[in-house]
């Protein structure tokens, strides 16, 4: 289930997009991802947790830069051209995005993994920002919790 979610928001997705995701470790962030690169044509065996490396690049349909901000102070977040990965011509995919403070973009998709069990997740993907926004709306009925 968690992989079709993935391939729905992949769907919606276009170059500068941003897509947070929020949740607990283990909550399936990573998961969702590799889900997610995957379909966009890209190979989910190659993603791999950034926390140690903070940002792994993906060849796909569009580049995806996968941040993980987990192990990250605010002081080391201005060293890290979160920006450019922002506005990059690719798909920014952010874990642990609370810690972006001002660096936070104005429109995004936000994806909500809740741990229920090693098989199950909740999932809540909503929008901020107008092309976002209408995007989710027009497809809005796919993103409902599981």
């Amino acid at each position: 289930m968690l992989s079709e979610i993935a391939a729905k928001l992949a769907s919606l997705l276009f170059c500068k997009s941003a897509v947070l995701l929020f949740g607990d470790l283990g909550a399936g962030k990573t998961t969702f991802t590799r889900y997610l690169v995957a379909a966009l044509n890209g190979d989910p065996r190659r993603v791999t947790s950034p926390t140690f490396t903070i940002v792994n690049e993906y060849n796909a349909k569009m580049k995806v830069y996968h941040v993980d901000l987990f192990r990250l102070e605010a002081s080391e977040l201005e060293e890290l051209p979160i920006e450019d990965y922002l506005e990059s011509d690719g798909v920014c995919v952010v874990e642990w995005p609370e810690k972006l403070g001002s660096y936070m973009p104005l429109e995004f998709f936000e994806v909500r993994l809740d741990f229920v069990d090693e098989q199950h997740r909740n999932v809540e993907i909503t929008s901020k920002g107008g092309k976002f926004e209408r995007l989710l709306k027009n497809r809005g009925e796919i993103f409902v919790k599981i």
